[in-house]
């Protein structure tokens, strides 16, 4: 699995395209199968099972999710704008689909369209090559476009700026790039919802370790600056620690309250660690909850900001919702 790479042309990396997270791993993952330096490819063969183990992916419909992944990809086509012709040109990326139509099939089958083969066979210049470990732990289309665009530029001389490798994106271009027109119009949301979840994936999966900054024009926000550095190894997310069972002890005890406060400082903690791990990162709702809890009697600061805390993801939640 560590050997195993993806590679496109840069045409196909810059191109606008829409697909499913699932549909996404499976055109990484049949990527990984072929010779990009060959100039044509064959039929390519996609297991359950290896489809399963290269993701982590375990639940009893992965071969409908395979299957129906696939079924959508030869529906969503690639579109690159001709600035020569200016022209919208838009391209199958497979031109066969083979598969059972049971619901216990072992593996699907699968070819690359000609029109597609020119950004992914016969490469020797401008093309982008990521490290498929990496792309299998991205969870968002997004993050998946994200992380080739800023790979893209990693050995470009004039994204050299110190010690770190710089590319400025337009807001309006990534949306396109990936389909994104028309939703999270507003900047914090697609900063809320879009850029940080993605943000937060890549540094905590991958080899890069990101940070950005949103350009201005005027009070609006038009482009982001996105720097990073290529980390030898990745440092360990922090693991949420186990919580002391609560005693078998009367409601409003002095050993409940022991109970309390020793969770609390579990969880607190862990909150910080997190913190210091990622300044993006945030304890699930649920803990959450515990902290407001536990603090209720020992710290009325900490219960008010994790009410409020919680108030606010709640709030935003619904939003997203309707």
């Amino acid at each position: 699995m560590d050997k195993l790479t993806v590679v496109h042309a840069n045409d196909l990396v810059e191109a606008s395209y829409a697909l499913s997270i699932n549909e996404m791993r499976v055109i990484a993952l049949a990527c990984t199968k072929i010779d990009s330096r060959k100039k044509s490819g064959d039929e390519i063969t996609i297991s359950v099972k290896e489809f399963a183990k290269a993701y982590g992916i375990e639940n009893k419909r992965i071969y409908g999710d395979l299957r129906d992944s696939v079924s959508g990809i030869m529906r969503k086509p690639v579109k690159r704008y001709d600035y020569k012709k200016k022209r919208m040109v838009e391209l199958a990326w497979l031109v066969k689909n083979d598969y059972e139509l049971s619901e216990d099939g072992s593996y699907v089958i699968l070819q690359f369209s000609p029109l597609i083969s020119p950004y992914l066979f016969d490469l020797k210049e401008r093309f982008t090559q990521i490290n498929f470990k990496y792309v299998a732990k991205l969870n968002t289309p997004f993050s998946f476009r994200l992380y080739q665009w800023l790979k893209k530029v990693e050995n470009m001389h004039n994204a050299k700026e110190n010690n770190a490798i710089s590319i400025i994106l337009d807001v309006s271009w990534m949306k396109t790039q990936s389909q994104l027109l028309g939703k999270y119009e507003r900047w914090g949301d697609f900063k809320d919802y879009v850029i940080n979840p993605a943000i937060n994936k890549i540094n905590t999966e991958t080899d890069l370790s990101v940070i950005w900054n949103p350009i201005k024009k005027g009070r609006s926000v038009h482009a982001v600056k996105f720097s990073y550095v290529v980390e030898a190894a990745t440092f360990a997310k922090p693991i949420r620690p186990r919580l002391y069972r609560r005693p078998k002890v009367l409601k409003g005890s002095h050993e409940e309250g022991e109970w309390m406060r020793k969770n609390l400082s579990l969880l607190l903690s862990y909150r910080d660690e997190l913190k210091k791990y990622d300044a993006f990162e945030k304890l699930d709702i649920k803990d959450l909850e515990r902290i407001a809890e536990y603090s209720s009697i020992f710290d009325r600061e900490i219960h008010e900001s994790a009410l409020k805390e919680i108030s606010e993801r709640r709030a935003k939640k619904t939003k997203v919702a309707s």
